[in-house]
């Protein structure tokens, strides 16, 4: 089967003091005046209820040209894929599409846009060939009805674009096991649940999704595997139902499948949201049950902002590619405090007197500290370990330039001592 993946420095920030609740100092110091720093309220949103479930799922294997040779495993990945969604996570699955044409997947299409609710979640899942047209750089799904060399019943990566940007359900992720598929979207992977999963859920649900999960990037993927089904298809369905979590996302997932996927073939899973698809950052949660839990935010009060003022006019940007380090003035979005953050524990000698702690941190693409340094020649006064072991639970928002995830660093200043 192929692989359809083809379709789709800076200024030092000053911490100030949250109001976080008692016996919980943060020891941060207030310097609105010399940065510019204000509270960021992290005021809670309302709680959320799930929508309606609906899953689209197709399979085909019998290719009417002789040019396109059948294939083994896609009814039966589309029937126990149909199977266990319905069961175990309570999707209105209508009957799988087997052996679809071009015709009967586009009437599919245009009834969900027809007939859906706002709130709900789609998933779509394709199981069939792919193509990849080197020469005009496209991405195409194979229908039964397709013929190589004739692209008159292909459908395009712009096709599925197009149709799931008008189809109104807030949530659709779309499952491609097809060759070529991971060229279906170029864009970055997108970001790993930060520890926090309450906020997390709320904000990866409030916020309008259209992703991708390809079981390759641009090359052939494998039409065989466990029991009766594809290598990419067999993990999916193993790992929806080992997941522990009542509710998590398809980013949640996804590393489990690409693991157990690239740790047997040579193809690598891919996931990224869908450029041009009316896409907003947020994600697929998957609930047993389907649509009956309520997702509420925490409050954790005003959280201090970190200081790190955007270049307005930054001059034409450089050539920077997914996963770079990108200075924090330069990013899409600002960073921000994700949740309260703790301070290491100071021995009595460290704890003795007011010091400031002058900090360089680094996070990663999912907004994770990754690295913590004294900075301008400060000391940590030997607490750098200790450092190190709180800001494992900090967290930001993921950094983003031109859409792209990637690395940043920031200054912060925390105080310390009595």
């Amino acid at each position: 089967m192929l692989l359809l993946a083809v379709l789709f420095g800076s200024l030092p920030a000053k911490a100030q003091k949250p109001q976080k609740p008692p016996k919980r100092d943060s020891g941060a110091k207030d310097n609105q005046a010399a940065r510019g720093v204000k509270d960021n309220q992290v005021a809670p949103g309302p709680p959320l209820v799930l929508g309606p479930y609906y899953a689209l799922v197709i399979g085909n294997n019998d290719y009417r040209s002789p040019s396109l040779p059948k294939l083994l495993t896609p009814i039966n990945d589309a029937n126990a894929l149909a199977r266990l969604l319905r069961d175990k996570y309570g999707f209105k699955v209508k009957k799988p599409l087997l052996n679809a044409t071009r015709d009967d997947i586009f009437a599919a299409l245009i009834d969900y846009r027809n007939t859906l609710p706002e709130n709900s979640n789609l998933l779509i899942f394709f199981a069939g060939h792919g193509y990849h047209d080197h020469s005009t750089d496209e991405a195409y799904w194979l229908p039964v009805d397709a013929q190589k060399g004739n692209p008159d019943h292909w459908i395009s990566a712009n096709d599925i674009t197009t149709n799931i940007k008008a189809i109104p359900a807030k949530h659709i992720l779309v499952i491609s096991d097809s060759c070529y598929s991971g060229v279906l979207t170029r864009d970055a992977d997108v970001g790993i649940r930060p520890l926090d999963p309450g906020n997390y859920l709320w904000k990866m649900l409030s916020s309008k999704s259209r992703t991708l999960m390809s079981s390759g990037g641009d090359e052939p993927v494998v039409d065989s595997g466990d029991e009766g089904h594809s290598v990419f298809a067999n993990a999916v369905l193993k790992y929806l139902k080992e997941m522990e979590d009542a509710q998590f996302t398809a980013a949640d997932l996804f590393p489990r499948i690409r693991r157990g996927v690239a740790g047997r073939t040579t193809q690598v899973p891919q996931y990224s949201y869908i450029r041009n698809s009316g896409d907003q950052f947020g994600d697929f949660v998957f609930s047993r049950g389907g649509g009956i839990d309520i997702i509420e935010p925490k409050n954790y009060g005003p959280l201090p902002q970190i200081a790190c003022l955007k270049e307005l006019a930054p001059g034409l940007p450089p050539k920077i590619q997914q996963g770079d380090m990108v200075p924090c003035r330069r990013l899409d979005e600002p960073l921000q405090w994700l949740k309260p953050y703790d301070k290491p524990e100071l021995p009595a000698a460290a704890a003795q007197g007011k010091w400031t702690a002058m900090l360089t941190v680094t996070v990663d693409e999912t907004g994770k500290v990754t690295d913590i340094k004294p900075r301008g020649g400060a000391s940590l006064r030997g607490m750098d370990a200790a450092f190190k072991a709180a800001a494992q639970l900090w967290q930001t928002n993921p950094p983003t330039y031109l859409g792209m995830s990637v690395k940043s660093s920031f200054a912060f200043d925390i105080d310390l001592g009595q």
